[in-house]
């Protein structure tokens, strides 16, 4: 007679196989995302360069470990990719910006510049420099010079908005009017080398009149009523009083550390704080840059994040990095979120 094979039997070893499978499977999936993973070492932006203005390249490193990739952002709308932890580059206005680095797609730092205009360099061997004396008078020539060194063209204008008098290093001009006069140089026909000098011209004659002796008269003296008391304040009392007050300090935004950012920044996600809510941390500015999981946004964008994109109690942590200015006030952060993992990671 022939062995009969239960019903039972064959479903319970297709619930074997079944999961078994899927047994070999979650072990597949836990190895590949161990082998892609790669930790998020610190990450640092160190600047060097001989000066920071515009039009000087200045260099970029992004100390770190491990680092195969380095997306930059310079703050000025330019970016850059990389595969080494070292770019250049060049800015062409000057100003306050944040420069950013994304390493392995997904650590991160920023840190501030202040680039400043290039400083005018002034050649002082071309710098004119009138050389004439502080007096002269009419109808009697006054001699001008130029003292420049490398100087090889002059113009002379000895009456203000008048025409060009003389065109070389030294010249001379009769005056036929008294009072003060002024003499324009320009060289090299440069505007930006050019300087002026004033004179006193003067009427011999009109002091020869002015010093004949006059008849002499006898004055009457003069009586002066002095009160008894003034009857104005001291002029001591008055500086005192007139002393400036001392300028009220600009208020400074409130202390938050870092993992107090954290933790408010996870009750926006349960939907008990805004982004209105951190407006004194930000002194009102909530447009403040922020680098959330290596993307940049606004700090108002990444609190729309974290209450739509991510369900309430679905974050494991949240981390933290904030830059301050001397005012306390948060001027960028770099804010990372770590989300709570389903059942086998998927």
């Amino acid at each position: 007679m022939k062995k009969r094979t239960s019903s039972n039997t064959r479903l319970d070893e297709k619930v074997y196989l079944t999961m078994g499978a899927l047994c070999v499977i979650s072990v597949l999936i836990l190895a590949f995302n161990y082998a892609t993973h790669s930790p998020c070492s610190p990450v640092k932006i160190q600047i060097t360069g001989a000066s920071f203005i515009k039009g000087t390249p200045i260099r970029f490193v992004a100390a770190t470990q491990g680092g195969k990739s380095f997306e930059w952002d310079f703050g000025d709308d330019a970016n850059k990719k990389e595969y080494a932890a070292s770019t250049t580059h060049t800015y062409t206005t000057p100003g306050h910006y944040t420069v950013a680095v994304i390493v392995n797609g997904e650590c991160s730092d920023l840190q501030n510049i202040i680039i400043k205009d290039a400083p005018v360099v002034v050649n002082t061997n071309f710098q004119p420099t009138i050389l004439v004396a502080d007096t002269a008078y009419i109808n009697q020539p006054v001699i001008v010079e130029d003292a420049s060194l490398s100087s090889t063209a002059w113009e002379w204008r000895f009456e203000e908005g008048g025409a060009i008098d003389a065109t070389a290093r030294k010249a001379s001009h009769t005056y036929t009017t008294a009072g003060t006069k002024k003499i324009f140089l320009q060289v090299n026909g440069r505007p930006d080398l050019q300087t002026a000098r004033w004179i006193i011209v003067i009427d011999r004659n009109a002091q020869k009149a002015a010093a004949r002796p006059r008849q002499e008269y006898k004055a009457h003296p003069q009586v002066i009523m002095v009160p008894e008391k003034p009857s104005t304040v001291p002029l001591g009392n008055q500086q005192a009083q007139e002393q400036p007050r001392k300028a009220e300090e600009k208020p400074k935004a409130p202390e938050v550390s870092e993992d107090q950012m954290a933790a408010l920044l996870k009750a926006v996600n349960e939907g008990g704080k805004t982004a209105e809510d951190f407006s004194s941390y930000l002194c009102g500015n909530l447009s403040t840059p922020v680098f959330y999981n290596g993307n940049k946004m606004t700090f108002t964008k990444l609190c729309e994040e974290l209450k739509s994109s991510i369900k309430k109690g679905k974050i494991k942590k949240i981390s933290v990095g904030l830059t301050r200015d001397q005012s306390n006030c948060i001027i960028s952060m770099v804010v990372t979120v770590d989300k709570k993992k389903s059942f086998l990671g998927l």
